[in-house]
C-alpha cells in the first residue's frame, strides 16, 4: 500500500525545490495567495477544456481538461512544498466533489477547497503561535489534493501520470525559463 503522506510531501519537496531553481520564488515578497490563485486559473481551464472537449496544446496525447488538473496539482503541490505542509488524509474532499454529471459542480467543489485553504492560509498567516494552525492549514491542503484528484477521476482523466509528463514538459519550456519570463509580457509569477 502507498503512503500518501510521504508520497505527496516526496511530490511537494520535488516540485518546489524545482520552481526554486528555476526562479519561480525569486520574489521573496510574492503573496501566497497569488500563488494559490493560480490553483484555481488552472481549474477554470480544465472548465474550458470539458466545455469544448478540446485536447491540449502541450501535451497533445491528452485532453486539455486533464492536463489542467495536472497543472492544478503542480501548483497545490508547490505552495506545500514552500510552506512544508503534511498530507493528512485521503478521506477530505470538498462535498461538491461528488460524482454527478456536473463538470460545473464538481469544480467549483475544487474551488471551495481551495477558499477553504485561503481562509486557513490568511489565519495561519497573521496567527502568533501557528502550531495547531499549521494542522489546519495542512487539513485543507490535503482538501484541495483529493479534491482535485477525485474530480479529475470522476472525469475519467490519469491525474498521476498527467502530472509526471507535464512537470517533464514544464521542465523544458522556454517560457518557464527564467530569463523569458523577465521580457515584458514573460510569465512572472
Amino acid at each position: 500500500m502507498v503512503d500518501l503522506n510521504k508520497f505527496y510531501t516526496d511530490l511537494a519537496t520535488e516540485i518546489h525545490a524545482h520552481n526554486v531553481r528555476v526562479g519561480w520564488w525569486d520574489d521573496p515578497d510574492e503573496c501566497l495567495f497569488q500563488k494559490l490563485q493560480l490553483v484555481s486559473t488552472e481549474i477554470a481551464e480544465a472548465t474550458e477544456g470539458a466545455r469544448k472537449n478540446l485536447m491540449d496544446t502541450h501535451l497533445v496525447n491528452r485532453k486539455m481538461e486533464e492536463v489542467e488538473y495536472a497543472d492544478a496539482m503542480i501548483r497545490i503541490l508547490d505552495l506545500g512544498g514552500r510552506l512544508k505542509l503534511d498530507y493528512i488524509s485521503d478521506e477530505a474532499a470538498h462535498h461538491f466533489c461528488i460524482p454527478t454529471n456536473s463538470v460545473g459542480m464538481q469544480q467549483l467543489g475544487i474551488n471551495g477547497s481551495i477558499v477553504d485553504m485561503a481562509v486557513a492560509l490568511r489565519t495561519y498567516s497573521t496567527a502568533p503561535d501557528r502550531r495547531i494552525l499549521k494542522l489546519i492549514l495542512s487539513e485543507t491542503y490535503s482538501q484541495v489534493i483529493n479534491s482535485i484528484v477525485k474530480v479529475a477521476s470522476n472525469r475519467g482523466c490519469e491525474i498521476f501520470d498527467a502530472t509526471e509528463e507535464k512537470l517533464i514538459y514544464n521542465a523544458q519550456r522556454s517560457d518557464h525559463k527564467r530569463e523569458n519570463r523577465e521580457q515584458t509580457n514573460g510569465k512572472k509569477f
